[in-house]
């Protein structure tokens, strides 16, 4: 019997997570999955030496090697062996591979093995009862390697779902039944994995550690990831650029390192389902708001390269942040039901997660920017400044984050595109191609959803049920759709009533659903401009054209994706007033297979603000672009 979660929050999520496997991917989609598969994430061993240790029998850092510095006997390795094994699982079970499989139980089976009742977090080499045990863990970069146990939880929580080994759940309450814990790591990681490990297991010592953790008065001056529990007032931050070498003295702390507010807000977010409290979730929607506001590049995801900052077209994305940009908002659609958070993923996962990585799915950049005319872009911080190319694809990274946050990236939208209401029913919170497998009130259901979204306008959904049941189907509404069309069984007026979009973005069938009933949506797009300034270079205009949730950018031919072919022209400037008049949007098939092609079967062709014709193509099949173009209309 598949693990199920019977313990009940204060505040229930309003939407439930499904288990890896339940999502599987088709069409489009999964050719990227497979492309990953034989990518990355089936390879990692061989892109570097620390990828073998992750987690490994031989991997037992003391000192200061439990910091992550060291690229040779440092504890790196377990921060990104957590975000490697968490794709690896969720994709063996989402694409049913046997092979996949294999590797996901042989890479975790040392953990769950050598994991006992006195480790430090999953640091199952040192003993919690010996205080220079925990004095060493906690002297090594405010207890980084606990950090990393607590992102490592996310692959052994998939796997328990997936396969309901016992060892798993027994692993994660030993991890994290210890209430010291949750005050070391930076970012604050483990109270998030608790809440979701009580659900299945009830266990009283995981209640009282995460009690104690939302009921402690946080010092941000002694434990500054705690700062991401607190509200965020927008008129308080003084925007500014910081460079690596910078002293921290003058340097407002709002602008941090985007994996740690990132990988902090999930357990903040989730304190109001925990103990009732609003304030944990309120504060939480408060940054993503300024995220929104003042941060936000056009692709969805924030700047942060590797703080935050304004927007503009060579300012850097972190690839690490692409991943948590995504698990955080659909963490929020789960916590609040809103489908404004699926919208904001998707922007995230159909422009950002394709422009971070090669068409081979082995090539990768750390930072990513609007614009790329090759791959020499400099940046404040990260790898430039040691010297290396944050912005060229390139096989690794040091450090290795980047490389292991891949992996998460595709797995995670899968499983994350339909949940399951708290009143009941299915959602669809999410679109691309896949097939459902899941059970509602114990009857099994099957949906699979035919489409080409968000190449194309319309999608249709079979759903199977075993046998007829009632139940609400609820859709999200994307927010850039201003006239969506639903029809049931080939009719837009077979239901009971009108489909209105509530309050929290969805339009809901509720039915008694049979065998060969179909759903069909289709969510007309229109292109848009959406302008902003470059406040990193004197409030300069720009603008860009997007269509549904798509990012469109002017491709450059390439020689490879770090060099474009000679005597392109760049320059290209637009007028926002008037660059749609006449824009035609063009579609052609979409390819037998489906890897970003630079040759795009969606285009929008329309005239620069000089007159000449220009061709976009939607950001992510542009590895070599421009996307922020130059606004006449603004200056």
């Amino acid at each position: 019997m598949n693990p199920q979660r019977i313990h009940g929050l204060k505040v229930p999520a309003a939407m439930e997570m499904l288990r890896p496997g339940e999502v599987k991917p088709r069409g489009w989609l999964r050719d990227w999955c497979v492309t990953a598969r034989n990518g990355y994430i089936s390879r990692m061993d061989e892109i570097d030496q620390a990828f073998p240790r992750a987690w490994n029998v031989d991997f037992q850092p003391r000192g200061k090697f439990l910091d992550w510095g060291d690229p040779d006997r440092g504890a790196w390795c377990a921060e990104g062996g957590a975000y490697w094994f968490e794709g690896l699982v969720r994709l063996a079970w989402e694409l049913d591979d046997a092979e996949l499989k294999d590797m996901a139980r042989r890479r975790l089976e040392p953990l769950l093995e050598r994991m006992y009742p006195k480790a430090i977090g999953f640091v199952h080499w040192l003993d919690r009862d010996n205080q220079a045990q925990m004095k060493e863990v906690a002297d090594a970069n405010h207890g980084f390697i606990v950090g990393a146990s607590g992102r490592t939880t996310r692959a052994v929580m998939a796997y328990w779902e997936a396969t309901g080994d016992e060892r798993a759940i027994r692993a994660l309450r030993w991890c994290l039944d210890d209430p010291r814990f949750y005050f070391l790591g930076n970012p604050v990681t483990l109270p998030a994995p608790a809440i979701d490990t009580w659900r299945y297991c009830g266990d009283e010592r995981l209640a009282a550690a995460v009690d104690n953790f939302f009921a402690t008065h946080h010092d941000p001056a002694r434990w500054p990831a705690v700062r991401y529990g607190l509200p965020v007032a927008q008129s308080g931050i003084r925007m500014r650029v910081r460079n690596d070498r910078d002293p921290n003295r003058d340097w407002p702390w709002q602008l941090q390192h985007g994996v740690v507010s990132h990988e902090s807000l999930l357990s903040f977010a989730k304190g109001t389902a925990w103990t009732g409290d609003p304030k944990w979730l309120a504060n939480a929607c408060a940054w993503l708001d300024f995220f929104e506001t003042r941060t936000r590049q056009p692709h969805g995801v924030t700047v942060a390269d590797e703080q935050y900052g304004w927007p503009g077209p060579l300012r850097g994305t972190e690839t690490c942040v692409v991943a948590g940009d995504i698990l955080l908002n659909a963490t929020m659609a789960s916590l609040t039901g809103e489908g404004r958070f699926g919208d904001h993923v998707e922007q995230s996962f159909f422009n950002a997660a394709p422009a971070c990585v090669a068409r081979d799915f082995m090539h990768h950049v750390y930072f990513q920017t609007p614009n790329r005319s090759d791959g020499d872009v400099e940046f404040f911080a990260g790898p430039h400044a040691t010297g290396g190319k944050g912005g060229s694809f390139k096989r690794k990274h040091w450090p290795l984050c980047c490389t292991a946050a891949i992996t998460r990236i595709l797995p995670g939208f899968v499983q994350w595109m339909w949940m399951k209401p708290k009143d009941g029913g299915l959602a669809a919170v999410l679109y691309a191609p896949n097939t459902l497998e899941t059970d509602v009130g114990g009857i099994a259901v099957s949906i699979e959803t035919r489409t080409d979204y968000p190449f194309g306008e319309t999608l249709e959904m079979a759903v199977n049920p075993a046998k007829p049941v009632c139940f609400p189907l609820k859709l999200r509404i994307p927010g850039w759709c201003a006239n969506p069309i639903i029809a049931v069984n080939g009719s837009a007026g077979a239901t009971s009533a009108p489909l209105p979009v509530g309050g929290d973005g969805f339009a809901t069938v509720e039915r008694e659903w049979r065998a060969g009933d179909t759903v069909s949506l289709r969510f007309p797009m229109a292109p848009r401009v959406e302008t902003m300034r470059d406040y990193n270079d004197g409030g300069r205009p720009y603008c860009s054209l997007l269509l549904g949730p798509l990012l469109f950018a002017r491709g450059l031919a390439e020689i490879d994706e770090n060099t474009p072919q000679p005597g392109q022209r760049t320059d290209w400037r637009l007028d926002s007033w008037r660059v749609l008049d006449g824009a035609k949007v063009l579609r052609d098939a979409m390819p037998r297979f489906w890897d970003w092609p630079l040759a795009s079967p969606l285009r929008i062709r329309a005239k620069a603000a000089d007159g000449s014709p220009l061709e976009l193509v939607p950001y992510g099949c542009a590895k070599l672009r421009v996307s922020m173009f130059p606004d006449e209309a603004g200056k």
